[in-house]
């Protein structure tokens, strides 16, 4: 299962002007049918931008200056309410998706591991968010090794992030 999911061009979506190193700019992410399209804008044409409701996350990075060691461009918080937005969702592209998401913020200590539940032949994690003990539910999709490297190499694409 392939995500059509575009790096960031390093140009803006609307003005077509092209980032320069070291220029902040905001990447969005829309909804589209059962896919994602990514679009970039430098920060004036963010501040113009009047279809918000059809973002499904956003969040403000910068292009890399040419000597500096690749890191990470989204925070945690952005990662969070990504996570967040897809719960709830049957398709399966996003149930892999919010799974692999939920591993990440496993890792990075943003949810903890409360409990599994099993329904069937169906495997649930029940996830906690250790600062307020919020409680997130999320199917483990069985992916195997090939999905799963798939799955994370369009989230790394997508939120231009080591995983």
């Amino acid at each position: 299962m392939e995500w059509n999911i575009a790096k960031s061009e390093r140009r803006c979506a609307r003005c077509e002007a092209v980032f320069e190193e070291g220029q902040a700019y905001t990447s969005a992410i829309y909804e589209q049918d059962v896919d994602f399209a990514r679009k970039d804008y430098c920060l004036a044409c963010w501040e113009n931008e009047t279809n918000l409701e059809a973002v499904f996350s956003f969040w403000r990075t910068r292009v890399p200056r040419k000597d500096e060691q690749r890191r990470v461009f989204v925070d945690d918080s952005v990662i969070m309410d990504f996570f967040r937005r897809l719960a709830g969702s049957d398709e399966p592209k996003w149930i892999n998706f919010r799974y692999i998401i939920a591993l990440m913020l496993m890792r990075k200590r943003q949810l903890k591991l409360a409990d599994v539940r099993r329904e069937g032949d169906r495997e649930y994690l029940i996830l906690k968010v250790p600062r307020n003990d919020a409680t997130h539910e999320v199917l483990n999709p069985q992916l195997n090794d090939e999905q799963l490297e798939q799955v994370q190499e369009d989230l790394s694409r997508i939120l231009e992030t080591n995983l």
